[in-house]
């Protein structure tokens, strides 16, 4: 999502979209609080821009399988309130739908041919998202 300086530079949905393009199967997005409670942020915890995290998402869900339909992978690394990390879940959940992949895995992992257009949610820092989507669902 940086497009260029990582420490000042301008964010954009682009750079995560070019990934994509590119054959990415796993984005790194991190969540921050917006201004006044107002809908999650993504950016780097620099001076970087901050883009609204309901636009990225749904940015990722319209070109997540453009190249290749195995598993995308999204990273959070989540520096959000427990309202904001709510927030969060619901997004994921409205936005990807079927597509979110979220069957607790017993005994043996799926393969990637079994999840085939589904996106995978990695929460780095607190659990409460998957707990939140677990409970939405």
């Amino acid at each position: 999502f940086l497009l260029t300086d990582q420490l000042k530079g301008p964010s954009s949905v682009d750079g995560f979209i070019h990934a994509l393009m590119r054959g990415c199967r796993c984005l790194e997005i991190h969540c921050y609080d917006g201004q006044d409670n107002n809908e999650p942020l993504i950016h780097n915890g620099t001076l970087t821009s901050k883009i609204p995290f309901a636009d990225t998402i749904e940015m990722i869900n319209n070109y997540a399988f453009e190249t290749s339909s195995y598993p995308l992978i999204l990273c959070i690394e989540n520096h959000c309130s427990l309202p904001q990390q709510d927030r969060l879940a619901e997004l994921l959940i409205n936005v990807f739908g079927d597509k979110l992949y979220i069957q607790s895995i017993d005994e043996r992992l799926p393969s990637p041919n079994q999840l085939k257009g589904k996106v995978l949610i990695k929460v780095c820092i607190i659990m409460y998202i998957y707990i939140m989507i677990k409970k939405k669902k």
